[in-house]
């Protein structure tokens, strides 16, 4: 799934990402902006994916005991929000830097990290198509299961969050329309465990 030269950030990238999921996070949303860059041709794949894999490296500074109320609807350190955005500029900087990428190939890939949570206003196609990847892996069985153990929501509560961001959280339609296909497999999936995969049998 990883492309192969992409390899080296991916290894670098893990030793920062064992917490709050991060590894499988993030192992998701690049592979979400694969599919968004195939249908945005005017994006540069070179900045959106090495932009993935490191674009949360930074939590890897926060205490493990304040991460989650650092974002979410427990937050009591928005500052550490912050903290994981700036900090990741700086560790993915030094990842690429040491990985023998130039400046000027860095500094597009460390902007968009610097603000891709905090930062309402998109900084174009490249940094739309990361924020729209970091959060349609929310729509997936693994999303669910993640956030409801995070935050205590109920099932319903989230489907009903994820029905709702619909509206406002994605930057492109392209991410809207699998964002929405998500969905309905989502709800399918609930549908079939809530009633013992009844449904699924009775389709065969």
């Amino acid at each position: 799934m990883i492309e192969p030269h992409h390899q080296p950030i991916w290894q670098a990238a893990r030793l920062f990402l064992q917490t709050r999921s991060n590894e499988r996070h993030t192992w998701y949303c690049y592979a979400f902006a694969q599919q968004l860059l195939a249908l945005h041709p005017a994006a540069d794949a070179e900045i959106v994916l090495p932009a993935l894999l490191l674009h949360d490296v930074g939590w890897s500074t926060v205490p493990d005991d304040k991460q989650l109320l650092s974002f979410g609807p427990n937050m009591r350190y928005p500052e550490l929000r912050r903290q994981h955005e700036t900090e990741g500029v700086r560790l993915a900087s030094e990842i690429l830097a040491g990985l023998g990428w130039t400046a000027e190939q860095i500094a597009p890939i460390t902007a968009i990290i610097d603000g891709h949570d905090t930062r309402q206003a998109s900084l174009g196609l490249n940094d739309s198509l990361v924020k729209d990847a970091d959060k349609l892996w929310r729509y997936t069985p693994f999303g669910l299961a993640t956030v409801g153990g995070w935050f205590g929501y109920t099932t319903a509560e989230q489907l009903a969050l994820l029905e709702k961001w619909l509206g406002y959280r994605f930057y492109t339609e392209t991410a809207v329309h699998m964002a929405r296909g998500l969905l309905a497999n989502l709800n399918l999936h609930v549908t079939e465990r809530e009633n013992g995969m009844q449904l699924n049998a009775d389709l065969h």
